[in-house]
């Protein structure tokens, strides 16, 4: 404590450090409670914050997966619009091209009825008569674009909101925006039986009448195939052998409408020709055809046929290329007919044959889904297997090959090719012997006459001057016409065999004057002039041939032989091989392959080709030459 002057003794001063560190300690301790209780008010808010933090963040990935949500939800209605209207819009898009053919109910007598034969089942009993009509014809003109039964009580699927079913609006916009046609009719009976109308349209009513329901459902079809197409119709009746009633039908057409519906009614005449066998007259109206319109295809398909069947070959190979010309410059006259849509492809194939290439011909076919015309039927195509000389393939094409046509006559092409099988084949027998079978075929039916003197006596006659009989081969070649390129190189042919060099080079000349593009007669010149044993001159025919058909194996294979014969098997070898690429089953070709091989000095290399050519078809002739090699290997 202080005295009095004021000074602090040094007991007070111990006192008073004594009640500073009393103090100082009690605040040490407020301080450390301060502390601890600021360190877990500190925790609890960092707990806090850390709750709150993933609350929020909880609550912001919920409200990003609702924003996902309403988004999928939005695109999703989108969708669901753009799809109704693009539903929608195809509906009225459809509507308004349709041009289908609708048959309504029928009405019938009540006892009719009562029977089962409805008026229902009267329209789907003439429906599905015209459907086979139609469906069986072979024809250029387009077909229906569709036909089906009045659908008024199919499933409803309902708009919502609307009591209107789908059905019932597709059916509205087809009535409003389309163009059906609708056909309607009624069944009575009369006192001489029954009598069945049907109204095409709004045209008059056609009635047929008779006691048998079959028929008359019939000849209802037939009405309506006539009201709604016919041009279709008079091919129908063509290729039905009715060729008087489908030709009035199609003439009547040429005298209606526009140039290209004249043009089209010219090419149902030209098919009518065709069933009626009057070859010649193709030209005249296939002409017509493509003068009034010279976009229609079919219409130049008119002149090529005329072309084919007299065997006019340079014709027949322009002709063709026109076709091509015209589909790729889009030229073409719109036709939705399986037959039109099959024209390049043949044209194709026939260009092909016409120069050789027969492997392309047959393939190029195999693109075909409908009935071919000519350049792709069975038939054409064995004979061009045949000439190709791969035999094997040509018995198995030939097999197919229809044996009456569609009118219901004999078909004797099948016969007709099996003797051009023969020739190549060597089977002068069995070539005779089909020969004889097509001749009893045609007789003297004036509409297979042609086809007989030219796809079937020429061949008919080099196997008789194959076989010694040079008298007779001569006189059957002299009934075929002048004009046909392949009658003529066969006389050419015959004169060889009898050695009458200067009669053979007479007609060869002729063809090959004519056929300035078709390698067929230069390789007949050369062979003759290689027999003659003009090596140089054969020569030259034969590399002319190879220049106008590239993959005619013919011309190399000859070639070869005459360069084998000039003692040049070194440079043989070479025309052999580029010759088995376009005919690689040919026999022949691998045996002489072979002998240029082995003259070559390639023994192994030759006895490769002796064995393939084993394997493969050859004449009897040619067998006992490779019998004579494999002797002396």
């Amino acid at each position: 404590m202080a005295d009095e002057d004021g000074v602090v003794s040094s007991g007070a001063k111990g006192d008073a450090a004594a009640v500073g560190l009393a103090i100082n300690a009690a605040a040490a301790d407020d301080a450390r409670d301060y502390l601890r209780e600021q360190t877990r008010l500190a925790r609890l808010q960092s707990d806090n914050l850390i709750e709150q933090n993933a609350f929020e963040l909880s609550h912001l990935r919920f409200r990003r997966f609702s924003d996902y949500a309403r988004f999928a939800l939005e695109i999703a209605a989108g969708l669901v619009v753009l799809l109704l209207v693009a539903g929608l819009g195809t509906m009225v898009w459809n509507a308004s091209r349709d041009h289908d053919l609708v048959v309504d109910a029928f009405t019938v007598p009540p006892d009719i009825a009562q029977t089962g034969m409805t008026g229902t089942a009267l329209a789907n009993r003439v429906l599905d008569r015209f459907g086979a009509m139609d469906s069986d014809v072979h024809s250029f003109q387009a077909d229906f674009s569709g036909y089906h039964r009045d659908a008024s009580d199919e499933v409803r699927v309902e708009i919502p909101d609307t009591g209107v079913s789908i059905g019932e609006l597709n059916r509205y916009l087809r009535a409003w925006l389309g163009a059906e046609t609708h056909v309607t009719g009624e069944l009575v009976r009369t006192s001489k039986g029954l009598a069945l109308t049907v109204r095409y349209g709004s045209n008059p009513g056609s009635t047929v009448g008779g006691s048998d329901l079959d028929v008359l459902i019939g000849k209802a079809a037939e009405k309506i195939f006539r009201a709604g197409q016919p041009l279709r119709y008079a091919d129908y009746l063509s290729s039905q052998n009715r060729t008087v009633e489908g030709r009035a039908v199609a003439e009547a057409e040429t005298r209606i409408g526009g140039s290209r519906h004249r043009s089209q009614a010219y090419v149902s005449i030209g098919t009518n020709d065709y069933w009626s066998g009057n070859s010649t007259a193709l030209a005249r109206d296939g002409g017509a055809a493509v003068r009034l319109d010279p976009g229609n295809a079919a219409g130049w398909f008119m002149l090529w046929g005329y072309a084919n069947n007299m065997d006019h070959t340079e014709a027949d190979l322009q002709v063709g290329k026109k076709i091509l010309d015209l589909v790729k410059s889009g030229q073409v006259s719109t036709s939705t007919s399986d037959l039109a849509r099959a024209l390049p492809i043949e044209a194709a194939a026939t260009i092909q044959s016409l120069q050789g290439d027969y492997a392309g011909q047959i393939e190029s076919c195999k693109a075909l889904t409908v009935s071919a015309h000519s350049g792709c039927r069975d038939g054409t195509l064995a004979s061009s297997a045949a000439t190709g000389h791969d035999i094997g393939r040509a018995n198995a094409l030939i097999a197919d090959a229809q044996t009456v046509r569609t009118n219901g006559k004999p078909d004797p092409e099948r016969y007709f090719t099996l003797a051009q099988i023969a020739l190549p084949a060597g089977d002068y027998t069995g070539g005779l012997a089909a020969a004889k079978q097509g001749e009893a075929i045609v007789g003297n039916d004036p509409t297979q006459t042609l086809d007989r003197d030219v796809f079937l006596r020429p061949y008919e006659a080099e196997i008789l001057a194959r076989i010694g009989r040079i008298a007779d081969a001569k006189a059957l070649i002299a009934t075929t016409p002048l004009e046909c390129d392949t009658c003529v190189l066969t006389r050419g042919r015959i004169a060889m065999l009898a050695r009458d060099w200067k009669d053979a080079e007479h007609w060869f000349a002729i063809v090959s004057a004519r056929t300035p593009h078709i390698p067929f007669a230069d390789a007949d010149w050369g062979q003759m002039l290689m027999v003659k044993g003009d090596l140089g001159g054969a020569i030259t025919k034969f590399e002319s041939a190879n220049k106008k058909g590239p993959h005619f194996a013919d011309p190399l294979e000859m070639w070869g032989e005459a360069l084998i014969a000039k003692n040049r098997s070194d440079l043989a070898v070479a025309k052999f091989e580029e010759a088995a690429k376009y005919a690689p089953s040919w026999g022949r070709l691998h045996l002489k392959w072979g002998e240029a091989l082995w003259w070559s000095g390639k023994r192994d290399e030759a006895k490769k080709q002796f064995a393939a050519a084993a394997g493969l078809d050859m004449t009897a002739a040619e067998k006992s030459e490779r019998a004579k090699v494999s002797a002396h290997g």
